[in-house]
């Protein structure tokens, strides 16, 4: 037996034999986020429920992209939680439950784990990726069954905002940005977000990356 068959052996022999999935309703979001072009896309994964947590699982796919690692840095992991997954995978497999019952999830909004993606430096800026949520499951101790409601995310690509390339999004940057304003071909730097036109939309990104690598 493997550590994740281990685990999941013991957690089924000690919740009772009434397991059941959570109840009147789950929703499952996975986060619209944003990422530079050869760097890493980190997407959490939240859920909002009316009833007690004290497992669950489902697939996440970024795209066909590999997903690299899976945190489980959610609040409810100080607290007599585990979780096990099969990345770095394409679409991996993410479970997580708790042994005791006093450790269940009360109802709220909880952020779960955060999955991390590395996206490939040639993907074009202004792609938007997918992420799919699939096979979603929660339980709990009681006998309720629940109506499950994922919601996909995605990720949307950048050109990195270090238009000087020394390493720290600032001033110069800045200059050679506003340089570019307006309309622009498809391969200028400048333009952050692919859409031929050096904008707002552009010094926007700009401005959340400033002090940072790009």
């Amino acid at each position: 037996m493997n550590r994740l068959t281990n685990q999941l052996s013991t957690i089924a022999a000690l919740l009772p034999c009434t397991i059941a999935l959570a109840g009147d309703g789950v929703l499952l979001k996975a986060a619209d986020t944003t990422c530079t072009q050869g760097q890493v896309a980190e997407i959490q994964v939240r859920a909002t429920t009316v009833e007690l947590i004290g497992g669950f699982a489902f697939n996440v796919a970024p795209g066909s992209l590999l997903v690299s690692n899976v945190r489980y840095d959610g609040p409810i992991f100080s607290n007599g939680w585990q979780g096990w997954d099969d990345a770095p995978v394409i679409d991996p497999y993410i479970q997580a439950a708790c042994i005791f019952t006093e450790d269940q999830v009360a109802p709220g909004d909880h952020n779960l784990v955060t999955v991390e993606v590395e996206i490939p430096a040639n993907t074009p800026a202004g792609t938007i990726i997918p992420v799919d949520l699939t096979n979603v499951m929660f339980f709990n101790y009681s006998g309720d069954t629940p109506s499950l409601d994922p919601r996909n995310g995605s990720v949307k690509v950048f050109r990195t905002s270090d238009l000087s390339g020394n390493g720290s999004v600032g001033a110069e940057d800045l200059g050679l940005l506003i340089a570019s304003w307006g309309p622009t071909s498809p391969k200028d730097l400048a333009d952050l977000d692919g859409n031929n036109d050096v904008n707002g939309a552009d010094l926007g990104r700009m401005i959340n990356r400033w002090g940072t690598e790009g």
